[in-house]
């Protein structure tokens, strides 16, 4: 299996303004799971319109993008659930939390991709916040908020607010089933008039 760290993954899988960051896996009152519930798998189109979109397969304990696997039980990746909600948790490089957050139909029409990032949350409202300056050398560098012991309804806060930058995550294994019933039927037409041509 090929190395690459998990944040390296979601900076190229999500590129975006995710600027919120942990101290520890959350949220803090849901336990760890040890496979991810079948509403959440599948292969997904990350639609980022009109950026470019991504694809992200998830099964019962990995997520793969781009032909590499990562798996819950890595120490950089936990998994929470809560409700409809499924909750990624990467670790990166600084040994901080980033969050992922997907809502799962029916709440949605597809999936959703909640993302936590400063433009929609006042971080002015935590009292234990860290701050990372850019790096004024690197072009890819941006201030990081380091958010320390969150409790139950700053963590609701922080949910209500991510809804504000979301980005749907069709389904790929619809799309190929309806792509595969048009064929179908195109065929079934071209039988039947090729059939009609033969009695005639």
């Amino acid at each position: 299996m090929q190395k690459i760290s998990l944040f390296t993954l979601l900076v190229i899988l999500f590129t975006s303004c995710t600027d919120i960051f942990f101290t520890s896996p959350q949220p803090s009152f849901a336990k760890n799971s040890s496979d991810i519930s079948e509403d959440f798998q599948g292969k997904f189109n990350v639609d980022r319109s009109p950026y470019t979109s991504d694809t992200l397969n998830i099964t019962d304990n990995t997520i793969t993008f781009n032909g590499i696997d990562y798996t819950i039980s890595d120490d950089n990746f936990v998994v929470k659930s809560w409700g409809n909600y499924l909750f990624l948790n990467l670790k990166d490089s600084t040994q901080k939390w980033q969050l992922l957050t997907i809502l799962s139909a029916p709440h949605s029409l597809n999936n959703t991709l909640l993302e936590m990032n400063s433009s929609t949350i006042d971080v002015g409202r935590f009292n234990n916040v860290d701050t990372i300056a850019a790096d004024t050398t690197n072009p890819n560098s941006y201030t990081k908020y380091i958010l320390n012991e969150v409790n139950t309804l700053q963590f609701h806060y922080l949910l209500r607010m991510s809804s504000k930058s979301q980005f749907d995550l069709i389904r790929l294994e619809e799309v190929i089933a309806v792509e595969e019933e048009i064929e179908d039927e195109e065929s079934l037409e071209s039988d039947i008039e090729e059939h009609l041509t033969t009695e005639e």
